[in-house]
């Protein structure tokens, strides 16, 4: 089995060896295996008690963790999960555990104006509606397919009432609403390598080092249109489903010395085991201290590779 690693572009290869040199052959090791299916519950229309006798009615067997709270492994196969009510009525969300900690870290409350910046498919946009039922939720999504299918998880999900829907550019954010929110969430569009599977060739073919270069373009104008909506003292969550510092410490370095001493980088609590800090460089590249705040969720059976920061705006 571990041959097949070889498929994937051998540049990733050797930078994920140069990343992780003692944890290379156990990381890899998670791109052979499909990922342990994963649900989290949605407060809008349930709560934990009632969810845990309807699971187990339906006989859908799960194992509960403890962090995050609200989170489930699922024991059963998920076309029996989706045949239920459960899922159909939106009481649950399928949802990779590590995409779960971006919401939750930006930790939205009722009453606060919040941006979702790239929000389809929805599952972070009807997660942050799930946390706080009162929320003034704008979510943006330039591609019209995609649009339409968070429509439809926001509709399933009960989150109409506090979400306001854009079909647009997202950098265009800046312009109509300048200093408006109290949180952003930038779960920015990256290479993907943390969803690398072996045996589907469409989530690794398409990488290539000119990809990760394009990705980085993209992600600076949209954290530079975060930048000038978010309101002074605001906070913003930028996260990535992938391993390349380009596209993680190196983004909230470049942010960090954009809008020099008009931002701080927040530390994070994530009460998971495979969880490091921010690396300080990359190559030639020396980063600002305060990246060494931000974490790096590593892959495992359930979850996938993450990398998440929280940054405060001090003045505009």
């Amino acid at each position: 089995m571990k041959e097949l690693i070889h498929q994937l572009p051998n540049n990733f290869l050797q930078k994920l060896r140069k990343l992780y040199p003692d944890r290379f052959e156990s990381i890899t090791s998670t791109f052979l295996e499909k990922k342990i299916q994963s649900f989290r519950i949605n407060y809008t229309k349930t709560d934990l008690t009632t969810l845990r006798q309807l699971l187990s009615k339906n006989r859908i067997r799960f194992k509960e963790l403890d962090f995050p709270k609200g989170a489930f492994l699922l024991k059963t196969p998920l076309s029996q999960l989706q045949k239920t009510d459960i899922y159909n009525d939106g009481l649950v969300y399928v949802q990779n555990v590590a995409s779960m900690l971006s919401p939750i870290l930006l930790d939205p409350l009722d009453n606060d104006t919040v941006l979702d910046l790239c929000a389809a498919p929805g599952a972070k946009t009807t997660q942050i509606v799930s946390l706080a039922p009162k929320v003034h939720l704008v979510a943006y999504e330039k591609a019209r397919i995609r649009y339409y299918k968070l429509l439809t998880n926001i509709k399933t999900q009960g989150a109409g009432n506090s979400v306001k829907v854009y079909l647009g550019e997202g950098a265009l954010v800046r312009k109509k609403f300048p200093e408006y929110f109290d949180k952003i969430l930038v779960d920015a569009p990256c290479t993907t390598e943390g969803r690398f599977y072996i045996q589907n060739p469409k989530t690794y073919k398409y990488w290539s080092d000119k990809k990760v270069k394009e990705m980085v373009r993209t992600q600076k104008k949209l954290l530079g249109a975060a930048f000038f909506a978010l309101k002074e003292g605001g906070e913003l969550i930028y996260s990535t489903c992938t391993f390349s510092p380009e596209e993680n410490e190196g983004m909230v370095d470049w942010f960090i010395n954009k809008f020099r001493n008009k931002l701080t980088v927040l530390p994070l609590k994530i009460g998971l085991d495979n969880v490091q800090p921010g690396r300080l460089r990359w190559r030639e590249k020396k980063y600002d201290q305060s990246v060494q705040l931000c974490r790096r969720i590593l892959p495992n059976e359930y979850m996938e590779a993450f990398f998440i920061a929280k940054i405060k705006k001090l003045s505009s």
